[in-house]
């Protein structure tokens, strides 16, 4: 019944604080005046005002969970009591229920079912969903009456009792209407009237306005509902004059965690722009120069690749590349005779290509090349004596302040992280075996969609590069047709204007878009843990936002 549930507050910062570092809560959507909550099925919304307010809500948790919720709760608040009592048993609902409150004075229900069990320990995860919601009016017989019409029946079919606490719904879901001035159960506090808005599952938008009076009306959010009308599992963001965060999908399928606007997702090639920027850092330095010729600085591994820096960078080398976008369908075809275990370093790839021929001469034209960013992965380990994914998340990730991103292991995912799912119609599976263990020079990082933006920021302002390097990556050095590249990233023109920066991967189980508008100084990063929806998504916000791109 309960999609989604507004409520507001003056107390915003504390309560985010509240939710989601005292109880552990997941942000799924963010901006500057509001946050959101994933509970269960359902999301939880706080918006600022200026205005004090308090509501009651209720959350559906499993019955055999009862006791262990009570001790998660414990562990985090001070609950009601009411008569010497924080628990009470409701035989009309067949239900156990204890309350708490929140900073802004929420009374917060949690509802065991008894007809409910999940056979684990209780965790964030239990949750199932808002349960119910207490809308306070003088005007209880017209709101009841407006929510009868929208075939939300009164619990009993009994009317609506203007003095009374009115049950409107089906069991477990439940909108509480109640007037002003009636104490609620486990609570000193007396019902007041606040302004509130819920989505139903239908999409019907119930508002109720400062002075108790109900809108009806259709929720509408173009982003929000592309992405749940393509089945979306990921997060976007956009970043600059407009800030906001909306997440949606699960990060672990098996488990229903959902996934978290600070969720971890891989980016596969997405990741080739911080090779680039390493690379710059080292011609910055005078350690290396782009003229440089691959077969001159690694004699021994590439005796017949003459390739220069710049070619590798710009994807004109001709080098031959162990994975050939022209010519095979998928890079899961890869690892089906190669154990994908042993990919863990850019030496490991060599023996993929290094006895190949070239494709073409160096500089012939733009074609675009997995090897050659290998390539350069070697490069920077034998002009920096270290290994490529140590260096480039001190010199790179650090530097602009990534601090949850990384190239991670995917044996050994740290937390937040969502796993790639491959769809195989009926079913999914994990893209364990589908891709390298371990991300590195050509693609592979994982990211959150607020590092992204962190990364752009801290390339435009000149914390990664010099002006002179970071202008050398942002210009154009190869085109194809309509395409332009400059040095891991891709340049999008109108009228011969640069509209976009923008980065991409695609992996079994990953896909990804991020980009910088120079115009409008935004940021728009989509990630996805499943292998499309991303490149939908930004162009839905392009549109949404009027960003040239």
């Amino acid at each position: 019944m309960f999609k989604k549930v507004i409520l507001y507050t003056n107390r915003l910062d504390e309560m985010k604080g509240f939710y989601e570092y005292q109880l552990g809560f997941r942000i799924v959507e963010e901006n500057e005046e509001s946050f959101a909550l994933s509970i269960g099925s359902s999301v939880l919304e706080f918006r600022a005002s200026e205005r004090a307010s308090f509501y009651h809500y209720a959350i559906n948790i499993p019955g055999n969970q009862f006791s262990l919720a009570k001790f998660w709760a414990r562990a985090r608040v001070e609950l009601n009591r009411q008569e010497g009592m924080d628990e009470i048993y409701y035989a009309n609902f067949n239900s156990d229920a204890f309350y708490f409150q929140d900073p802004a004075g929420n009374i917060i229900e949690f509802i065991g079912r008894r007809h409910v069990d999940i056979m684990d320990d209780f965790t964030i995860d239990s949750l199932l969903d808002i349960s119910e919601v207490g809308i306070t009016t003088p005007h209880v017989q017209e709101v009841g009456e407006a929510l009868e019409a929208m075939d939300i029946p009164v619990r009993g079919n009994k009317g609506i009792e203007p003095a009374a606490l009115n049950f409107l719904g089906e069991d477990p879901h439940f909108l509480v209407l109640v007037p002003p001035k009636r104490t609620w159960f486990f609570s000193k506090l007396k019902s007041e009237t606040h302004p509130l808005a819920i989505e139903l599952a239908d999409g019907r938008m119930i508002e109720i306005d400062g002075d108790g009076h109900m809108v009806q009306k259709q929720a509408h959010n173009p982003v929000s509902d592309l992405m749940e009308s393509i089945a979306f599992s990921g997060t976007a963001q956009m970043a600059g004059d407009e800030n906001w965060s909306l997440a949606k999908g699960f990060a672990n399928r098996v488990d229903e965690r959902p996934i978290a606007v600070d969720s971890r997702f891989g980016i596969a090639s997405g990741s080739k722009v911080f090779t680039a920027v390493a690379v710059l850092q080292l011609v910055g330095q005078g350690k290396l120069e782009l003229s440089a010729n691959l077969s001159e600085l690694l004699p021994k591994t590439f005796p017949n690749f003459k390739a220069t820096i710049h070619q590798l960078l710009c994807h004109t080398s001709g080098l031959p590349d162990y994975f050939d976008e022209e010519t095979l369908d998928g890079f899961e075809q890869l690892w089906q005779e190669i154990p994908m275990y042993r990919m863990q370093t850019p030496a490991d790839f060599v023996p993929l290509f290094r006895d190949l021929p070239p494709v073409e001469e160096p500089g012939a034209r733009f074609r675009y090349n997995n090897a050659g960013y290998i390539a350069l992965g070697l490069v920077i380990e034998h002009v920096t004596g270290e290994e490529f994914a140590d260096y480039v998340e001190r010199e790179v990730l650090a530097k602009a302040g990534m601090s949850e991103s990384g190239y991670f292991r995917l044996d050994r995912l740290p937390k937040n992280t969502a796993y790639g799912y491959i769809d195989e119609g009926d079913s999914w599976r994990t893209n364990q075996y589908a891709i390298p263990i371990r991300g590195g020079a050509d693609g592979g990082a994982f990211v959150t969609a607020g590092d992204m933006a962190k990364f752009w920021n801290r390339l435009m302002d000149g914390t990664l590069l010099p002006e002179q390097m970071k202008n050398q990556l942002l210009a154009v050095q190869a085109q194809q047709g309509e395409e332009a590249y400059g040095y891991g990233v891709w340049i999008a023109r109108q009228e011969g204007e640069v509209v976009k920066y923008h980065v991409m991967g695609e992996d079994p189980g990953v896909n990804f878009h991020s980009g910088y508008y120079p115009g409008q100084k935004s940021i728009v990063t989509v990630l996805s843990n499943a292998g499309d929806g991303a490149y939908d998504i930004v162009k839905a916000i392009e549109r949404e936002k009027k960003l040239r791109g």
